[in-house]
C-alpha cells in the first residue's frame, strides 16, 4: 500500500491514534475555499447525466434489435454499470453538491435514485449520513453493520451459526456476496418505505414503480420472457458488484475505531483510503477515488477534488498524518487480506 504525505511514520500508531483540534479543520477548510474548490460545476454534471442517457438510450436500442441471449445478457451488465453512473450523479445531488439550491438538489435527488435506480434517496441517505460523520466506527458507522467483520469487536455481535459457519469463510463468502448488494438495496428500501408512510414515501414509491415498469416492460416487450428474466438479472447483479467494487475499497481494511471510542474529524483521513487517480478511474468510481477529499469536504463537486487534494496533502505532511492512495486493484488485495486474517483467528 502506497502511503503518501508522511516523512516519518511511526509504525506503532494507527489511524484511530490522530488528533486535532477542529480549528485545523477550519484552516484546512479556508483553504480549500480560497483556491475555489467550493464552487459550482454545473456544466460537467450535465455533461456526465448526457453520457449516462446516452448509454441507456445504446442499451435500449440493442434491446429492440436482437434476442441474442449472450449479447443481452451483455448488455445487462453494461445496463447495470449505468445504473450504478445514475447512482453516483444521484449521490452528488443527495451531498447537495451540483446545484446551489438545497431544495433543488433534494427533488432532483429523490427523482434520480428512484426512476433512475429505483432505490429510497431519503433511506440511503439517512444510512450515508451517518457514515459519513463517523467511519469505520463500530455501532456508529452503518456501513460496517455487515455480515463481514475486520475487528474483534464486532465478532461479539455475531450469531453461532455465524460465527461458526460465515466467519471462518468470510473472505470469500464477502466476493459471492457483493452480487446481491444491489437486491438487497432493493428489499430494504420498500421495507423503509412501508415502514414510514409520510408524502415523500409516496413520492419515492411512485418513482420506483416507474423505474421498474419502464425496464420490465420494455425488455418484455421485445425479448422472449426467458432472455427478459435474463437481462434483467444481469442488470441486477451486475449493479451490485459495481456499487460494491466502488464503495469497498474506500474503507473496508481500514483502521476501525471502537464503539466506546470518540471519533476524531481527522479520522476522515486515516480511517480512508483513496484511489489512484486517472481519467478513466475517476469517471468509474464518479470521483469517489478521491474519498480522503469527499469525506472532508462532502458538499464539494467531484470535479473539484483534484485541486483539493494538492491541499490536503500537504496539509497532511506538514503535520505528519497518513495520507493512504493506492490502486483499486492493492485496495481489493487488503481488503481480502483483511477478512482472511480474521478469519483464520475464527478457525484457531
Amino acid at each position: 500500500m502506497l502511503q503518501t504525505g508522511m516523512t516519518q511514520k511511526n509504525n506503532n500508531l494507527r489511524g484511530r491514534d490522530y488528533f486535532l483540534p477542529t480549528s485545523e479543520y477550519d484552516s484546512l477548510l479556508k483553504q480549500v475555499k480560497e483556491k475555489g474548490c467550493c464552487k459550482n460545476t454545473d456544466k460537467e454534471f450535465f455533461l456526465t447525466l448526457f453520457i449516462a442517457f446516452v448509454g441507456i438510450g445504446i442499451s435500449a436500442y440493442i434491446i429492440t434489435v436482437t434476442d441474442s441471449l449472450l449479447i443481452q445478457i451483455l448488455n445487462g451488465f453494461f445496463a447495470g454499470f449505468l445504473t450504478v453512473q445514475i447512482g453516483l450523479i444521484s449521490h452528488d445531488l443527495s451531498h447537495k453538491s451540483v446545484f446551489k439550491s438545497k431544495k433543488i438538489n433534494q427533488m432532483a435527488a429523490t427523482m434520480t435514485w428512484g426512476i433512475g435506480c429505483g432505490l429510497s434517496e431519503e433511506r440511503w441517505f439517512e444510512k450515508h449520513n451517518k457514515h459519513h460523520q463517523s467511519p469505520n466506527h463500530i455501532g456508529h458507522d452503518p456501513d460496517v453493520e455487515i455480515p463481514f467483520v475486520f475487528e474483534d469487536e464486532q465478532i461479539e455481535s455475531l450469531s453461532t451459526f455465524q460465527k461458526k459457519y460465515l466467519l471462518p469463510n468470510q473472505h470469500v463468502l464477502f466476493w459471492i456476496g457483493i452480487w446481491l448488494v444491489y437486491l438487497r438495496n432493493v428489499i430494504l428500501t420498500m421495507k423503509h418505505i412501508l415502514n414510514k408512510p409520510t408524502l415523500n414515501s409516496f413520492l419515492e414509491i411512485f418513482y420506483i414503480l416507474i423505474h421498474f415498469a419502464i425496464t420490465l416492460s420494455f425488455s418484455f416487450w421485445f425479448l422472449p420472457p426467458a432472455v427478459a428474466i435474463l437481462f434483467n438479472l444481469s442488470v441486477a447483479l451486475a449493479t451490485g458488484v459495481y456499487m460494491a467494487l466502488i464503495f469497498a475499497p474506500n474503507h473496508k481494511g481500514e483502521d476501525m475505531l471502537e464503539s466506546e471510542n470518540e471519533h476524531n474529524w481527522v479520522q476522515q483521513i486515516t480511517f480512508t483510503r483513496n484511489i489512484i487517480p486517472s481519467t478513466f478511474v475517476t469517471y468509474v468510481f464518479g470521483g469517489l477515488n478521491y474519498q480522503i477529499e469527499h469525506h472532508l469536504f462532502p458538499t464539494m463537486s467531484r470535479f473539484n477534488y483534484p485541486q483539493a487534494q494538492l491541499i490536503v496533502k500537504k496539509f497532511c505532511n506538514e503535520r505528519s498524518i497518513p495520507y493512504t492512495e493506492t490502486t483499486w486493484r492493492e485496495s481489493l488485495k487488503e481488503i481480502h487480506a483483511a477478512l482472511k486474517k480474521v478469519s483464520q483467528g475464527a478457525k484457531q
